[in-house]
């Protein structure tokens, strides 16, 4: 009998999940003002996100296995703990820019732990048709912090310097560790002995060699990075062509971040009545349209929101789809599984959009040609 729809597992994972995403998007409009307070170049600035990154990335691999085994509310809380230590130092060693650097690995060491104990919490807690329901919001807010956590971090940081966006990421997971310390209830029902590395390694590889694994953790990736890409080009779109000030782009960046929303409630809606599968195959035609909508519309605000809205709708469908088949088969190894999917997905749109940044994708038709294609 599948077990039945619960809110609460639902929403504390949104806030785990929330905490990496913030994490990198809050401190982006902060960039430029560290470069000045610390007479350093804006790329020397940027390494506050590549250490993170560093950090947050090959950790996933190892918080996955090690959660298979010891439980998912002990390994999140040491996470989060080591993320609130990284950000202490940040903020305690604001005067050196090192201590920033080193305070941002630490964190992202942390931090690391949220996007698989999220999904595998989730895989714990639910089966049949309730599974890719709870993923479907989970991945609503995944999708949408990364666009809306810049505009906040430019009104906190307009308002009140670049330091008080640690202070208020600090206060944020400081709070959720709360939240969580009272209100999470392990979701792992048996525990097992602690693997050591050839276990791990092991257990990786017949991931990565799984034809099954791959085809769709790959549509994860590819949905993430199209997110990247939209959301690295865009801004330039709006503001620099179209000559839209920040401040304005802010507000219509809300247009396709509802668009996450449409496509994860119309997941919701149909995917019991067409199946998983079926409502998978939606997206890329959504995708198609978006990306001969941008390629064909006129270059306006609202025509470049419409085609940035079809695609997060498309982003909206697919992920929940793609991840709940992914899971489905590995219920013991869920956590392992989330780690490799998650650590792909920030590897592979990395590269993606570097490769694509360096292509000189720059205008709208740019953009839809990656999309359509």
């Amino acid at each position: 009998m599948p077990t039945p729809f619960q809110w609460k597992s639902v929403l504390l994972a949104g806030l785990i999940v929330s905490i990496g995403q913030f994490s990198m998007g809050l401190v982006f409009p902060s960039l430029p003002w560290i470069a000045q307070d610390f007479s350093i170049t804006s790329d020397d600035a940027q390494l506050l996100i590549s250490v993170y990154l560093l950090g947050f990335g090959p950790s996933q691999l190892i918080y996955g296995p090690i959660s298979d085994a010891l439980g998912r509310k002990p390994v999140l809380i040491t996470g989060l703990t080591l993320a609130i230590l990284g950000l202490s130092i940040v903020v305690g060693g604001s005067q050196s820019f090192d201590m920033l650097v080193i305070g941002r690995f630490i964190q992202g060491l942390g931090a690391g732990c949220c996007a698989v104990l999220a999904r595998a919490s989730l895989r714990d807690s639910y089966d049949g048709a309730n599974l890719p329901r709870a993923l479907s919001w989970v991945t609503i807010v995944a999708s949408f912090t990364p666009i809306i956590a810049p505009v906040l971090g430019g009104f906190i940081n307009h308002s009140f310097g670049w330091l008080a966006v640690f202070i208020a990421l600090l206060s944020y997971i400081s709070l959720v560790l709360i939240l969580l310390l009272f209100l999470f209830t392990e979701t792992l029902p048996t525990k097992k002995p602690l693997p050591n590395v050839r276990a791990m390694l092991s257990t990786y590889k017949s991931l990565i060699t799984s034809q099954y694994f791959l085809s769709f953790a790959t549509i994860g990736w590819f949905n993430f990075s199209l997110i990247v890409v939209s959301i690295s080009v865009m801004p330039f779109i709006m503001q620099i062509q179209i000559g839209m000030t920040s401040d304005q782009y802010a507000l219509w960046a809300l247009i396709p971040a509802c668009g996450l929303l449409v496509g994860g409630t119309i997941c919701n809606r149909i995917r019991p009545i067409i199946g998983t599968k079926k409502m998978l195959f939606c997206a890329p035609i959504i995708h198609l349209t978006a990306g001969i909508w941008l390629v064909c519309a006129p270059l306006n605000p609202m025509a470049m929101m419409f085609g940035q809205f079809l695609l997060t709708m498309g982003n909206g469908i697919a992920f929940p789809c793609a991840q709940t088949q992914l899971l489905v088969p590995y219920k013991e190894k869920a956590g392992s599984v989330a780690a490799l999917s998650g650590g792909g997905q920030m590897t592979f749109s990395a590269l993606f959009s570097m490769v694509l940044m360096s292509l000189g994708i720059q205008q709208a038709w740019h953009l839809g040609l990656v999309v359509g294609g």
